[in-house]
């Protein structure tokens, strides 16, 4: 029971923030929500964690917290691979940038 209280304030403090974030318009509506609704999965199952029991039955995995295991390592491999694209994206237009940078120097000290 503490450690559902515990993990309950973890969740309310991290919402708490995502809303400031979302207010302070660091981040979009579509982040917010999605960001948002990962959160109150998160609380729904730390208040019910039989949920994740039967949803476990329900798609043949022996126990609930393999269900989340499971979930949150595809999670967090998919997290990983969109940081990697958008870090490839930003080095890509970096390049891009200094390249052109460069060009205008050349041309201007000619």
């Amino acid at each position: 029971m503490l450690i559902q209280i515990i993990l309950l304030l973890i969740v309310a403090v991290i919402a708490i923030r995502l809303a400031v974030k979302f207010k302070a318009k660091e981040i979009s509506g579509r982040e917010f929500f999605g960001w948002l609704f990962i959160w109150l999965v998160s609380a729904v199952i730390i208040i019910w964690p039989e949920v994740t029991v039967w949803l476990a039955n329900s798609v043949g995995v022996g126990r609930g917290s393999d269900l989340v295991i499971y979930l949150g390592m595809i999670f967090l491999f998919y997290s990983v691979f969109r940081v990697f694209l958008r870090l490839e994206k930003i080095e890509k237009n970096l390049t891009k940038l200094v390249s052109q940078e460069a060009l205008r120097d050349y041309d201007e000290h000619k």
